[in-house]
């Protein structure tokens, strides 16, 4: 079982598919269904249901077939994988990662389980949607019904838990102008690097307090700040910003982070290196102009704003997690994405929220703090938008029933997962449990659409192997929690077939 479904996943890591770059992995899954004597339905959003006619299917089994590239995969090279094993407690772990590069098991393993299904001849019907790393494109467009009643998501990362809801999020842009000035050719030139963050899940990481998690673009300015401030090692001359890059994909929590700056003041780089606690380094540069950050050329004029100023937009808004309910992340917004040169600064957000009501209380926030007047800042080139928005799916209230009574046939189907895993995770020590993530799921959304198609019955819930550190070079999948996971997904649809 184990190197069948492997096998899939190794197909699948083989072909570039990250969001927006889809088309082989498309073709790769229609001639995949159509060797195992499925149909293929497709939508305008690129979206594909493998079905059999006529053959009443009770459960939809769904995955989405983009990843997010970060490393190696954002540059469409081939992967390598690496496999590890620990042992603890007694239980034998085997990790599968790819080497310098985001692996794409969210949500490639989900893809493998489903397709290892197809060549099993299950009775279910199978959806891969389209483009969800960047808003729920596929999701939102979805034009394809289905037969069944239910439907499991299989994008969740944690052996155990059935997701019964999820973050809505939003995407929010921000740019404009500051007034500038000349630096003195005298001056010294220093940048400043980030090293060893590890990136993350901008919703399911966004509250791991290791100092790595940390956002290397908030952490940098934090750090400056602090050298600033610090008495031991005083900068008593101004800092000015001439570039700034920091972030990689808009949803992530940013690894890198990269600042040009000038100072009429020659720093004590030894003392500063020593208090960068390995995530910073700072050397100084010849000459640095704002159109070529290399160039040597030094009757080149180069422009810079205040470190001051561009640390007073970033800290103005809260960033980070926003609201907890207990130990569960309820509201959160992530600095995706920074670009400051020439006076010009663009930022990017993420905001995520597990109700409607504190989603928009989110972006509202962020856009009334965004809209006021900066210092430096020009007036009248102020532009701010919301690229993308998406409700969350509210636990329980997108069921077709509200109520959480035994008799509920809700609670009958969350009832049958539980049965199944239980009986299949007692030697590995789990206790299953119903969750919801401060991540986004499909599912509200399949669930929205498939209610304006008239089919207002339909049960969501969402399961899946353990994945640590999607969307980040550290990506790794626990395999034995996959293989688990078919033999539970295999007897839970053949329990349901069977009533």
């Amino acid at each position: 079982m184990s190197n069948e479904m492997l096998s899939i996943f190794n197909q699948i890591t083989a072909i570039p598919h990250g969001s927006g770059n889809t088309n082989k992995m498309q073709r790769f899954i229609e001639s995949f269904a159509k060797k195992y004597g499925y149909a293929i339905k497709q939508d305008k959003a690129g979206n594909l249901l493998a079905h059999r006619e006529r053959a009443q299917p009770k459960i939809c089994l769904q995955s989405h077939y983009d990843m997010v590239c970060v490393g190696l995969a954002a540059q469409n090279a081939p992967l390598t994988l690496v496999y590890d094993k620990t042992n603890k407690d007694g239980i034998e772990k085997t990790w599968l990662k790819a080497q310098d590069s985001s692996l794409g098991a969210d949500n490639g393993m989900g893809m493998a389980i489903m397709m290892y299904f197809m060549t099993k001849n299950i009775n279910a019907e199978f959806l891969f949607t389209n483009d969800e790393e960047i808003g729920m494109i596929g999701a939102k467009n979805l034009e394809i019904p289905i037969e069944s009643k239910i439907l499991i998501n299989l994008d969740s990362e944690v052996l155990g838990e059935i997701t019964v809801g999820c973050a809505g999020g939003f995407d929010c842009s921000f740019k404009s102008d500051f007034e500038i000035q000349e630096i003195p050719s005298h001056w010294h030139r220093y940048i400043l690097q980030s090293h060893n963050f590890a990136g993350g899940h901008s919703g399911l990481d966004i509250n791991n307090p290791k100092p790595e998690f940390q956002n290397a673009i908030l952490a940098s300015a934090t750090f400056l700040y602090h050298l600033t401030q610090n008495k031991d090692n005083p900068i008593t001359q101004p800092l000015y910003i001439i570039n700034w890059k920091g972030g990689e994909k808009r949803n992530s929590i940013p690894v890198n982070s990269k600042i040009i700056l000038a100072t009429p003041q020659q720093l004590d780089l030894e003392s500063i290196n020593t208090q960068s606690d390995r995530f910073f380094s700072m050397q100084k540069l010849r000459h640095a102009t704002n159109e070529n950050l290399n160039h040597e050329n030094k009757s080149r004029k180069t422009h810079a704003l205040t470190f001051n100023t561009l640390y007073d937009v970033i800290t103005s808004m809260h960033l980070g997690v926003l609201e907890k309910r207990g130990e569960n992340v309820q509201s959160s917004l992530n600095l995706s994405h920074i670009f400051f040169d020439n006076g010009h600064l663009e930022m990017a957000f993420m905001g995520r929220a597990n109700t409607k009501k504190l989603l928009d209380s989110n972006l509202e926030a962020l856009q009334a703090t965004l809209s006021q007047s900066y210092i430096n800042q020009i007036p009248n080139t102020l532009a701010l938008q919301t690229n993308e928005y998406y409700s969350p799916w509210e636990r329980y209230k997108s069921q077709n029933t509200q109520s959480l009574s035994p008799h509920s046939n809700f609670q009958k189907i969350l009832d049958s997962m539980l049965q199944s895993m239980e009986s299949k995770l007692h030697h590995l020590h789990i206790k299953p449990k119903v969750v919801e993530l401060h991540a986004g799921l499909e599912c509200g959304v399949l669930l929205s659409c498939f209610q304006n198609m008239g089919l207002q019955d339909i049960i969501a819930l969402s399961v899946g192997p353990t994945i640590n550190s999607p969307h980040s070079l550290n990506e790794c999948v626990w395999i034995e929690s996959a293989e688990v996971l078919l033999v539970i997904l295999e007897d839970f649809i053949t329990k349901i077939s069977q009533t």
